[in-house]
C-alpha cells in the first residue's frame, strides 16, 4: 500500500535533484486542481437533517491491504449484535460506514497531471504515504469490504450507507508510521430514528407507547393501548356484550352471565338454579306453578305405577332449593257430586305430599289443598278435556 525509504541521508542527497526535475522542468504555476468531492454510495443527507432517538458510534475498525484486519472480529461481532437488537425491537435504524486512510502526500501539480514522468516516479520513491488517487480508492475498498461482511451476516443492505473520505479525517496526532496506520480505518455509526407519533389503530395511544397494536378502532384502552375489561369478568370490553357484570359472576365467552338451567334468569340472580326445563319461573328463577303428569285410578287417590319419575323430579327441585316451600293442590273433572270431587281432590293432594316426604322432603315444607271441579282448564264435555282437568298442581313459595 505504501512505498517507504528509511534512509534519511539518501533523501537529503537526492532532494535538490528531485526539486529541480519535478517542479521546475515538469510543472509550472499555471496548474491547479479542484479539491475532490466526498465520494458517497448513498446520499447521507437523506436523514442527517432528522432527529434521532439515539446515536451509537463504535470504536475505529483498523484496516490494511484494502480490507478489515482480522483482529477486529470482536468489534465486528459487537456491531452485528447491536444492529440485530435494534431490528428485533422494530426500531428504524440507519448505519453509516465511512472509509478513511492516511493523508495523501502528492502536491497540486502531481494530482492534476497524474503523469508517469521521471519526476513523478522519483517522487513516488520518497512517498511515505498514498497519493490522492490511491487514497480515495483504498478508503472506498475499506468501506465496501466492511459493508459486504455485514450483508453476508444477514444485515439488510437497505439500512447501510457507505462513504469514503480518503485522508480527510486523520486518526493520529503524531507522525510515526504507527501513528499514521491509525488513519487506515472504518468508522461505523448507528442512527436510531426517533419514533414518529402515529396512532395506527386510532385508540388514542401513539404506536411507540402502544403495547397492543391493532386494537379495533374506538375500543376503550388503558394507557398502554391495551383493551380494558371494565367489569373484570375476563372478557375485554369490545368483545363484552354484557358490560357491568358484577364482580365474581361467571360469564360466557361473550361476557354475559351464565344461565345454567336455561330458565331465562341468570345464575347470579337465580334462587332456583336447577329448575326443570319448560317450567315457568318468577323473577327469582323459581317455578311459578307446575302441573304434575300423574295418573290415578278412577275415583281413587292412589297414584298409578309409572308416576314415580314425576315425583322424583319435583323432589329434586325441592332438595336443591331448600328456601322454598310447596303448595300441592288437587283438581278433578265435573263427573259426580261436587262435594265428592272436593274430597277426592284433597285426598289426591295428600297422596302427593306423602310421596314427596318418602323422597326425603320435609313435611313442614309441604301444604295441601283441594279445589275439586272448581278450576277446570279444559271443557268437561270431552274425555280429553276431563282428563286434563284431573290434575295436581304444585306451586313454590317463600
Amino acid at each position: 500500500m505504501r512505498k517507504k525509504i528509511n534512509n534519511f541521508y539518501i533523501k537529503m542527497l537526492l532532494l535538490p535533484l528531485v526539486s529541480v526535475s519535478a517542479f521546475s522542468a515538469t510543472y509550472d504555476e499555471t496548474y491547479s486542481v479542484e479539491v475532490p468531492k466526498v465520494s458517497q454510495e448513498k446520499n447521507l443527507n437523506t436523514f442527517m437533517d432528522g432527529t434521532f432517538e439515539e446515536i451509537i458510534r463504535f470504536e475505529p475498525i483498523l484496516c490494511s491491504d484494502s480490507k478489515v484486519d482480522e483482529n477486529n472480529n470482536t468489534k465486528f461481532d459487537e456491531i452485528i449484535q447491536k444492529i440485530n437488537d435494534y431490528t428485533k425491537d422494530k426500531k428504524v435504524i440507519k448505519v453509516t460506514i465511512i472509509g478513511h486512510t492516511d493523508r495523501p502526500t502528492d502536491d497540486i501539480n502531481e494530482r492534476k497531471i497524474n503523469s508517469k514522468s521521471y519526476a513523478n516516479n522519483i517522487q513516488e520513491m520518497f512517498r511515505y504515504s498514498l497519493n490522492e488517487n490511491n487514497s480515495t480508492t483504498i478508503s472506498e475498498d475499506y468501506a465496501n469490504n466492511f459493508k459486504s461482511r455485514l450483508v453476508d451476516n444477514n444485515i439488510s443492505e437497505d439500512i447501510l450507507f457507505v462513504e469514503y473520505r480518503a485522508g480527510k479525517d486523520l486518526g493520529y496526532m503524531g507522525d510515526t508510521s504507527d501513528d499514521r496506520e491509525l488513519s487506515n480505518r472504518v468508522m461505523v455509526t448507528i442512527y436510531v430514528d426517533e419514533p414518529i407519533d402515529i396512532d395506527s389503530d386510532r385508540d388514542g395511544v401513539f404506536d411507540n407507547f402502544d403495547k397492543c397494536l391493532n386494537t379495533p378502532r374506538l375500543s376503550k384502552v388503558d394507557k398502554y393501548g391495551c383493551p380494558i375489561d371494565s367489569d373484570k369478568d375476563g372478557v375485554i370490553d369490545y368483545k363484552d356484550k354484557c358490560s357491568n357484570t358484577p364482580n365474581g359472576v361467571q360469564v360466557d365467552r361473550n361476557g354475559c352471565p351464565l344461565d345454567s338451567d336455561g330458565d331465562g334468569v341468570v345464575d347470579y340472580k337465580d334462587k332456583c338454579q336447577y329448575t326443570q326445563e319448560g317450567l315457568s319461573v318468577d323473577p327469582n328463577g323459581c317455578p311459578l306453578k307446575s302441573t304434575f303428569k300423574l295418573h290415578f285410578s278412577p275415583r281413587s287417590d292412589k297414584i298409578k305405577v309409572g308416576s314415580d319419575g314425576e315425583i322424583k323430579r319435583y323432589a329434586k327441585i325441592m332438595k336443591e332449593n331448600k328456601q322454598y316451600k310447596a303448595k300441592i293442590t288437587g283438581h278433578t273433572d265435573s263427573v259426580g257430586k261436587a262435594v265428592t270431587n272436593m274430597q277426592l281432590s284433597q285426598r289426591r293432594a295428600a297422596s302427593i305430599k306423602k310421596a314427596l316426604v318418602a323422597e326425603g322432603i320435609e313435611a313442614s315444607r309441604l301444604i295441601t289443598a283441594g279445589r275439586g271441579e272448581l278450576d277446570p282448564i279444559e271443557s268437561n264435555r270431552t274425555e280429553d278435556g276431563r282428563s286434563a282437568n284431573r290434575r295436581i298442581e304444585v306451586e313454590l313459595f317463600y
